[in-house]
């Protein structure tokens, strides 16, 4: 399963994992509603007042900075497959499970 999820490493110095703070802005990295991380540059994310997804595109190539920007915005959940389908990020099985375990609608995540 290639989720990509990414833990801060230790500190050599200490040994200590570093706390990260969730931020609120969804073009951060450590956004709490990240739903699936595709691929590096690619991930699917709920939107701070849930409502829709997201799929974003990282800004620039890893190990650069930048942030996350918003391709699509979609509520339904068949569309938000069958765009990730288009744009090529579904080519594991895993991934398309974890889009299809969601509800079908964006509006049944604030019930």
């Amino acid at each position: 399963m290639a989720l990509y999820l990414k833990a801060p490493y230790p500190s050599r110095y200490t040994g200590l994992t570093p706390i990260v703070i969730p931020s609120h802005r969804e073009r951060d990295d450590n956004y709490p509603g990240v739903i699936v991380q595709l691929d590096p540059r690619w991930r699917i994310i709920e939107c701070r007042d849930a409502i829709q997804w997201i799929i974003q595109k990282r800004s620039a190539k890893p190990l650069n900075p930048g942030y996350w920007l918003g391709a699509s915005y979609v509520t339904d959940r068949n569309k938000l497959i069958e765009l990730s389908t288009a744009l090529g990020l579904l080519s594991e099985p895993s991934l398309r499970a974890v889009l299809e375990a969601l509800p079908s609608s964006a509006t049944e995540l604030c019930k």
